[in-house]
């Protein structure tokens, strides 16, 4: 369009550090959990074609009176060999206040801002943050590391993977970024001993983490809401109180259809309403803090509009 302002990758990147990312997320968690933001249903579609998934992703997100957004995700993808071929992310970001709009590359910031979210599930309602293990080493992991980071301060972070050479390539890509110690591990259960939290971000469509070796009280920030994927052992999912980013995506999940569960396993106060990640980031969770709660994202395009206003108006000059 005509007039459109184009930001690429490179540009937010340089623009956004990984705090700003997290500060970005919290906010929009924030106006989501105070019903100032609104994140409509998303559309999605999947598709077999040349021995790949083609899927195909619409996010909205709006700012009433302020911005709206909309995402667009393309990818091909092969979830039973965790093999991302290609993708296209871009964010149409519209200035309802001056009518401007604005196209923003969505790699780096899908990247962290789900990072960010992850991050952010560990400050609400873990007990404690000095020890962190990331499950996955590919590009959601690292900026798990870099978000959590910059959100939580942690002594240590380990990490694991299928491949030695990736939790290398793992280490050698996070550790020069980050203050914490990167602790290389090639086994899970190494990787979550002694572990505060534990972050996972794996596109397997086979359960890896179970009950028997993640501790009743260490929080889990689990990446996922794909229908084709599933990293917790249905035992595991049953035997925690889930708090979601979006309900209504967290059941389409492949955990909570492998498991059979439904919005009983969701967070909820005595009335029976859900508490989202929303009602933590303004405090309504305390009561679950350290008590092993399962933080869920599926990912929400108000995390993407409110990471796309950041850098809108800085070059944008606002």
């Amino acid at each position: 369009m005509e007039g459109t302002l184009r930001i690429t990758d490179a540009e937010i990147a340089g623009i956004l550090s990984a705090r700003e990312v997290v500060e970005s997320c919290d906010r929009a968690f924030r106006l989501y959990g105070s019903g100032e933001a609104l994140n409509p249903p998303r559309r999605e579609e999947v598709r077999r074609t040349g021995g790949a998934d083609l899927f195909r992703l619409e996010m909205p997100a709006e700012w009433p009176g302020r911005y709206r957004a909309r995402k667009v995700i393309v990818e091909r993808s092969d979830v039973s060999s965790g093999r991302l071929s290609e993708r296209t992310a871009v964010i149409e970001l519209e200035d309802v206040a001056t009518g401007r709009s604005a196209e923003l590359d969505a790699e780096y910031l899908t990247n962290m801002r789900t990072g960010a979210a992850g991050a952010l599930g560990v400050r609400y309602l873990a007990g404690g943050s000095e020890v962190l293990a990331i499950v996955g080493t590919g590009r959601v992991s690292r900026a798990l590391a870099l978000c959590a980071d910059a959100a939580l301060g942690p002594r240590e972070i380990r990490a694991t993977s299928r491949s030695a050479a990736n939790v290398e390539a793992f280490a050698a890509y996070v550790q020069p970024k980050v203050n914490a110690r990167i602790r290389r591990t090639n086994a899970i259960g190494d990787c979550l001993e002694g572990a505060d939290a534990v972050l996972t971000a794996v596109p397997t469509p086979h359960p890896i983490l179970g009950r028997q070796v993640v501790g009743d009280a260490v929080h889990l920030s689990v990446i996922a809401g794909d229908p084709r994927t599933a990293q917790l052992n249905p035992g595991l999912l049953s035997s925690r109180e889930v708090v979601a980013d979006h309900p209504e995506q967290v059941l389409k999940s492949g955990d909570f259809l492998l498991a059979g569960l439904g919005r009983d396993r969701l967070a909820a106060d005595g009335e029976g309403r859900v508490l989202t990640i929303g009602d933590a980031a303004l405090g309504r969770l305390e009561d679950r803090r350290g008590r092993g709660a399962i933080a869920y994202f599926t990912g929400m395009a108000i995390q993407d509009l409110m990471a796309a206003v950041q850098v809108y108006e800085r070059v944008a000059g606002r």
